[in-house]
């Protein structure tokens, strides 16, 4: 009897420390999900935020935003003397 109880105690000994490790990967599962989910919504705002930067600096935009302050292109200017302000020449 003294052979089957010590049988015993090690087989409950294996199945708790088996259970504690079940346990700790089962935690270690849900925040590897967790993560994942974190990564791809940081993605998504990524490339939400390069989508708005490249429309926002396009060519045309830039352009746009340039005649709204007031710039002329350098092709339609007329090179003035330091200190003379330029003449908007009529396209």
């Amino acid at each position: 009897m003294k052979t089957v109880f010590r049988w015993g105690l090690v087989y409950l000994l294996l199945l708790s420390g088996l259970t504690a490790l079940g346990h700790y990967n089962q935690q270690l599962s849900a925040r590897l999900t967790a993560l994942q989910a974190a990564e791809a919504d940081r993605r998504q705002k990524e490339t939400r935020l390069l989508l708005e930067r490249y429309r926002l600096v396009s060519p045309l935009a830039l352009q746009e935003w340039a005649e709204a302050h007031g710039y002329i292109p350098m092709s339609l200017g007329r090179w003035a003397r330091p200190g003379v302000e330029p003449e908007r020449s009529r396209p």
